[in-house]
C-alpha cells in the first residue's frame, strides 16, 4: 500500500487530484452564478456535474500515465527519473493549486459577506429568500363557500410566512393578479421582484381536506420543493398544515426560525370551524374596502365571534371593519363606529397581547380617536416587528410620520408598502398623498397615474388628488379631480364643477367665497373634508368652525390631523383658535 502511495505521489495524480477538485468546485460556483443571472434551465448545472464526475477519474489515469513537460506531454516511462523534469511539473502543479485556493477563498468572502452586506434587507428579484404565494385553485366542489375557504386558506399562509423576519412576502393583493395566470414562473417573479413561487391548491371533501403546494425556483422554473397534505377538516389540522408549509419553504430558503417565531407558526388561533370560515368571508370583504363590502364583512366577523367568542382575529376583524367605516360613509354615526371599534380592538389584545393585526387597528384608533401619537406609533411599529409586511401598518405609520413633520421618513415608509404590495392601488394612493404631503407635488401626482393604471376606476384617489391640487393652488386640474370623483361615486358631476370654480375663484384672486351648505350637502363633502374644503375657500370662521367639529367627533379627519402640515392652512396659523386645535390634537407640546 505504501508503495502504490509513492508512485502516486511520484507521478503527480495526488496534486492533479486536489487541483480539479479545487477548480471543479469553481466551475460549480460560476454555473451557479450564470445560472441565475442569465435565467438558465435547472438542467444546465446538472449537465456541468455530470461532466465533471465523468472527467475526474480520466484526469487521474492521464496523470498517471502522462506527465506535462517544457517539451510537451510525454508518458511517464520515457521520462529520466532523475532528472528535474518531474520537479519542476510538481512545483507547477503546486502554483496551480495555490492559485485555484486563492480564487476559492476570494469567492467565499465575496459570496458570505460583500454579497449579503449590498443585498436589500426586504430582498429583490434574484434574492434566495423572497417568496410570492400565488392564489390557490379552488379544487372543491361548487358551493357557497368554497372559494372564500380556498382564498382564506391562501390569506392565512401568507400571513404566517410574514411572520418570518428573514423573509420578504408579498401581499395578497398583489399575488391575487395572477390568479388563472398563464404567464411564466419566471415572468411573474421578475414582475412581484422575488425568487421564489408557492402555489398549490385546496381541496374539500366532506370531513377531509387536502392543499397541495409546489415551490418554484422563479429564475430558471425549476421545482424547489412539493408536498401534498392530507388530513381530517378540523382548525388545528389546517393550522398544522400551514406551520409545516411554513417551516418548510423557511428550510427551502435557508431562513432562520427564532423561537418566537416558530411558537407564532405553531399557534392555533381558534377550535371552530365554523368560527373560521366566517372569518375567512369577512376578512375578504372587509378587504375590498368599499361600503357594501365592508357592511356585509360585519355579521361575519360577529358570527365567527358568536361560534368562538375568545377567536382574537374575528375581534380584530371587526373593529377594522367598523374603523374603515367612516372612510366609506359621509352618513355613518362616527361617535358608534369609534366605540364598536376600540371596544373590539380592545378584546382582540386582551385574548392575545402580541397580535399584528390587533396592536395595528388599536394603534390607528389611538391615533384618530385619543390624538395619542406616541402610542400609535409604539403599537404600529410593535406589529411590523412581528409582521413586516403588514399594509395596514405601514399605510397608518406613513400617516403618523407624515403629519407629524418627518416626511423622509414617511415616505420611506410608504415605499415599502409600495414594495411589499407592488399591484396595490391603495399603496400607491397612499404613497401619492404622503408625496402630498412633503409637497412633491409632481412626483405625487406620477404616483397617481401609477395607482390609476392598477384601478381606471378609482374615486377615493381623485378625491384625494382634489386635495393635492387644492394644496398646491392648481385649480384647473383639482376641479377635474373633484367632477372625476362625483361622477365616479354616484354624485352630481354638475355640482362638483361648480364647487370646484368657486374654490378656484377664492384661490387665484385671494377673496374669501362663501360656499353653498345646500352645494356642500348634494355633494355629501361630510365633517372629514370639511375644514380643507373651507380654508380653500378663504374663509376663516367656517374653517375653525369645521375643524372644531371634526375634532370633536375623533373619527380621524385628515382635516384635523394634517392641521400641522397642511398648506391650506397657512392663512390661519396665528389664529390662536387653530393653535389651541392643534395643541388639542397632539401636535403642538
Amino acid at each position: 500500500m505504501a508503495s502504490i502511495w509513492g508512485e502516486l505521489k511520484r507521478r503527480n495524480v495526488i496534486r492533479v487530484g486536489i487541483a480539479y477538485a479545487i477548480v471543479s468546485w469553481l466551475v460549480l460556483q460560476l454555473t451557479d452564478v450564470l445560472t441565475s443571472l442569465l435565467s438558465l434551465p435547472g438542467w444546465v448545472g446538472r449537465l456541468v456535474i455530470l461532466f465533471i464526475a465523468i472527467g475526474f477519474p480520466i484526469t487521474l489515469i492521464l496523470a498517471w500515465v502522462f506527465e506535462l513537460t517544457p517539451d510537451g506531454i510525454k508518458r511517464d516511462e520515457d521520462l529520466v527519473q532523475s532528472g528535474s523534469l518531474r520537479h519542476n511539473a510538481g512545483h507547477r502543479l503546486n502554483y496551480l493549486i495555490i492559485a485555484a485556493l486563492s480564487l476559492a477563498l476570494s469567492f467565499v468572502i465575496v459570496d458570505k459577506y460583500l454579497m449579503e452586506e449590498t443585498q436589500p434587507a426586504s430582498g429583490s428579484a434574484s434574492g434566495k429568500k423572497s417568496i410570492a404565494v400565488l392564489p390557490f385553485a379552488n379544487q372543491s366542489a361548487e358551493s357557497e363557500n368554497a372559494a372564500f375557504f380556498a382564498d382564506g386558506i391562501h390569506d392565512e399562509l401568507l400571513t404566517r410566512l410574514a411572520k418570518i423576519g428573514e423573509l420578504k412576502v408579498i401581499s395578497r393583493t398583489s399575488v391575487m393578479e395572477y390568479r388563472d395566470t398563464t404567464k411564466k414562473m419566471r415572468e411573474i417573479g421578475a414582475e412581484l421582484g422575488v425568487g421564489t413561487i408557492l402555489e398549490g391548491g385546496v381541496q374539500r371533501a366532506g370531513n377531509r381536506v387536502r392543499i397541495n403546494v409546489q415551490l418554484v425556483n422563479a429564475r430558471n422554473e425549476e421545482n424547489l420543493w412539493a408536498n401534498s397534505y392530507e388530513r381530517e377538516l378540523n382548525t388545528a389540522n389546517i393550522f398544522s398544515i400551514q406551520s409545516e408549509i411554513s417551516i418548510a419553504i423557511s428550510t427551502a430558503l435557508r431562513a432562520t426560525l427564532t423561537p418566537d417565531e416558530r411558537e407564532r407558526l405553531a399557534a392555533v388561533p381558534t377550535g371552530s370551524i365554523e368560527a373560521l370560515e366566517a372569518y375567512f368571508t369577512g376578512k375578504q370583504l372587509a378587504d375590498q374596502r368599499n361600503e357594501a363590502a365592508i357592511k356585509a364583512a360585519i355579521p361575519k366577523f360577529e358570527q365567527a365571534i358568536s361560534y368562538d367568542p375568545d377567536f382574537a382575529l374575528a375581534h380584530a376583524g371587526l373593529a377594522y371593519a367598523w374603523l374603515l367605516m367612516p372612510e366609506y360613509s359621509a352618513t355613518i354615526d362616527r361617535s358608534l363606529t369609534r366605540k364598536k371599534s376600540e371596544q373590539a380592538a380592545a378584546r382582540s389584545l386582551d385574548l392575545n397581547p402580541e397580535l399584528p393585526e390587533g396592536m395595528t387597528v388599536m394603534g390607528w384608533n389611538h391615533l384618530i380617536h385619543e390624538y395619542d401619537w406616541r402610542m400609535a406609533e409604539d403599537l404600529l411599529r410593535r406589529a411590523l416587528k412581528i409582521q413586516a409586511n403588514n399594509s395596514d401598518a405601514l399605510h397608518w405609520l406613513s400617516h403618523v410620520r407624515s403629519w407629524q413633520g418627518f416626511h423622509d421618513e414617511a415616505i420611506e415608509i410608504a415605499e415599502r408598502a409600495v414594495n411589499s404590495d407592488p399591484f396595490s392601488p391603495l399603496m400607491y394612493m397612499n404613497l401619492s398623498y404622503i408625496l402630498m404631503d412633503a409637497k412633491q407635488y409632481e412626483r405625487s401626482v406620477a404616483i397617481r397615474d401609477r395607482a390609476l393604471e392598477l384601478k381606471p376606476n378609482f374615486p377615493e384617489l381623485w378625491r384625494n388628488m382634489w386635495l393635492t391640487f387644492l394644496r398646491a393652488r392648481h385649480y384647473d386640474e383639482a376641479t377635474n379631480a373633484i367632477t372625476i370623483w362625483a361622477n365616479g361615486s354616484g354624485r352630481n358631476p354638475e355640482a362638483a364643477m361648480r364647487l370646484g370654480r368657486q374654490l378656484q375663484q377664492a384661490g387665484e384672486s385671494g377673496v374669501p367665497v362663501k360656499l353653498s351648505q345646500e352645494l356642500l350637502e348634494e355633494l355629501e363633502i361630510g365633517s372629514e373634508n370639511m375644514g380643507q374644503v373651507y380654508a380653500a375657500a378663504g374663509d376663516r370662521e367656517a374653517a375653525i368652525s369645521a375643524l372644531r367639529i371634526a375634532l370633536d367627533e375623533r373619527a380621524g379627519s385628515r382635516s384635523v390631523l394634517s392641521m400641522k402640515i397642511n398648506p391650506l392652512y397657512d392663512f390661519i396659523r396665528d389664529d390662536p383658535r387653530f393653535v389651541e386645535m392643534q395643541r388639542e390634537a397632539g401636535l403642538l407640546l
